[in-house]
């Protein structure tokens, strides 16, 4: 049994040794001798106290009265004196040795190498202070057990003003109550995960400011129970940049939903990715109805596809930017004739993302430019009209007295014929003339007060042959009593001749002329309408442009029209048609009454 006990101290891991109670070392094992580098026989000429530190002996010293004193083994944790001079740092088990009646005889100890403990533990400290978090650890009732120098600096404290203190200490007040019961949550479902998840979390500084933070938990199993390591993060620099970017964001989304032109931006494949209220008010789209869908799809006319779809074939293929106009087709079908500047935006790698197109609404520039070539070949004509007045005029003139002179002298049928032609085309070429010469430049308005049914009643008497001959029925609806209108009357007769003869034309097979006139507030409604054979939407629409006709040549100037629209908003009205193929056209003309009879006749 001996031998036993004995191959079990030499065994032993641990340094064992035995001594005096003064310290005299009567007996050690192998692992006390390799631990502090003596041999066996030079340990046993040794005291207890040769081993230890100068500043370790009263610490040394106290643990052995104390256990004398109770009987109890101790343990403490100081630093051994290797015979080379270093130090090793050992935990060490001390007991009383005791007689059967209970006399301590001397001291066993059991010493444990530290090194490697302490070697782990400063790695660990190196670690948790070189973290660019601040990390610290808190036990299960929230009492702060370590903090590294990140805490310190976030949190403005000493490590001495938190060890020992409620976790709370670092929360605002108004969040502590709710933050101590997530933190007894925790404990009592431990597993790693970033605390307050979807809500903003604060901390509380020692100056009694208030900053954004992140939290993440760890939970570490010790053998006094489970401990919470934190990781704790100052976001304050990133909530700035968040609440920059956000501020960024909405300035370019309030830029982008208020600017007057259209932006789109889609996607390197052509879907619709942004699409601004300026877009949904052009085109009668929501921008939830388009986004997803290729631009082409939903606005592009057919004639216009192939093109569009090059541009954005170049742009995707390198192109930084570009400019194109074409037409945008809105929900009712009216077409905006858009003019585009295009860019690109591009990945990291230089690959294109993103198309942006910012559009204006060309239409009314468009249709402006129209207006005014026209107005420069109105000009042109005039000084073109004004100089033939007198170059054709003139000889016109004679030309037609001469005729007239033959017609009243000649007896024979045939000569007679041949002046009546004359006179005739003599006749025409002067009322072109005078057609060119009202257009360009009409003489000025002699206004006074006109009554438009006199004007209608006249002006049937002039036509009353005419559509006799035609087999043309005449409709007139004239309220009464109708207030007069400042007017040219000629220049009204002008505009009814006009209008009748137009109507006359649309219905060479005969049908119905409608002449009405209605009161409609401070206005005089004047309605021509026939039955005749309409005109489609192309043919509508540019009725009132200069020179445009669609009788056979030498038949019309396409001045007619034009002459009455001028004469119409001259006098502050206005003239619109309304036509349907194969069912006949009727103009609207509304002229203001006399501003004295409308106070006179309400």
């Amino acid at each position: 049994m001996k031998i036993f006990f004995e191959n079990i101290f030499e065994a032993s891991k641990d340094a064992i040794g035995y001594a005096t109670i003064d310290g005299t070392i009567l007996l050690i094992n192998r692992a006390f001798s390799d631990l502090t580098g003596f041999s066996r026989e030079e340990l046993l000429r040794m005291n207890v106290r040769d081993l230890i530190p100068e500043q370790h002996r009263k610490q040394r010293d106290d643990m052995v009265a104390q256990v004398l004193k109770t009987g109890e083994p101790g343990e403490y944790e100081i630093e051994y004196l290797r015979k080379n001079g270093s130090q090793v740092p050992v935990s060490i088990t001390v007991f009383a040795v005791k007689t059967e009646d209970g006399k301590s005889t001397g001291l066993a100890a059991i010493v444990r190498d530290l090194t490697e403990r302490k070697h782990a533990e400063e790695q660990f400290r190196l670690v948790v202070e070189s973290s660019p978090s601040g990390l610290l650890m808190v036990d299960e009732q929230g009492t702060i057990l370590l903090v590294n120098r990140q805490i310190e600096q976030l949190f403005g404290y000493e490590r001495t003003e938190l060890i020992g203190q409620s976790v709370e200490r670092l929360v605002p007040p108004q969040m502590r109550s709710r933050h101590a019961g997530e933190r007894r949550g925790f404990s009592a479902h431990s597993e790693s995960r970033a605390m307050g998840k979807g809500r903003d979390l604060f901390g509380l500084r020692k100056d009694g400011q208030e900053f954004p933070l992140e939290i993440g938990l760890s939970p570490v199993q010790t053998e006094n129970g489970i401990q919470v390591l934190a990781s704790v993060m100052d976001i304050s620099e990133r909530k700035l940049a968040e609440l920059t970017l956000r501020k960024e964001r909405d300035f370019i989304n309030a830029v982008l939903e208020t600017a007057g032109a259209l932006v789109v931006v889609v996607d390197r494949e052509g879907r619709i990715l942004r699409f601004n209220r300026a877009c949904e008010q052009t085109t009668g789209y929501s921008s939830e109805e388009v986004v997803g869908r290729f631009v082409w799809d939903l606005f592009i006319i057919p004639d216009e596809v192939d093109g569009v779809k090059a541009v954005f074939k170049r742009l995707r293929g390198g192109e930084p930017r570009n400019d194109y106009e074409n037409y945008w087709k809105g929900r009712d079908g009216f077409l905006r004739r858009i003019s585009w500047s295009n860019t690109v935006l591009t990945d990291s790698k230089g690959m294109v993302e993103y198309v942006v197109a910012a559009g204006l609404d060309i239409t009314d520039l468009k249709r402006i430019q129209e207006q005014l070539r026209k107005t420069e070949q109105i000009a042109e004509l005039g000084t073109l009209a004004s100089g033939m007045a007198h170059e054709i005029g003139t000889p016109m003139n004679v030309i037609l007295g001469r005729a007239e002179y033959l017609l009243q002298r000649t007896a024979d049928e045939g000569m007679k014929k041949g002046l009546a032609t004359i006179v005739t085309q003599v006749e025409r070429i002067t009322k072109v003339m005078n057609q060119l010469l009202a257009f360009t430049r009409r003489r000025t308005s002699e206004r006074r007060a006109v009554d438009l049914c006199e004007i209608v009643d006249n002006s049937l008497e002039m036509f009353q042959e005419r559509l006799a001959h035609s087999r043309i029925e005449v409709d007139k609806s004239i309220e009464s009593p109708l207030p007069p209108v400042c007017a040219d009357r000629d220049q009204l007769i002008q505009v009814l001749i006009n209008l009748v003869m137009n109507s006359l034309h649309a219905m060479p097979e005969g049908g119905r002329l409608g002449l009405s006139l209605t009161r409609e507030d401070n206005y005089v409604c004047l309605g021509v309408s026939d039955t005749g054979h309409g005109m489609p939407e192309e043919i509508r629409s540019k009725v009132f442009d200069p020179f445009f006709t669609t009788k056979d040549f030498g038949k019309g100037t396409g001045l007619g029209l034009t002459v009455v629209k001028g004469i119409i908003e001259e006098h502050g009205g206005t003239i619109t048609v309304e036509s349907v193929v194969g069912m006949g056209t009727t103009f609207w003309v509304r002229l203001p009454l006399d501003k004295i009879q409308t106070a006179a006749t309400p």
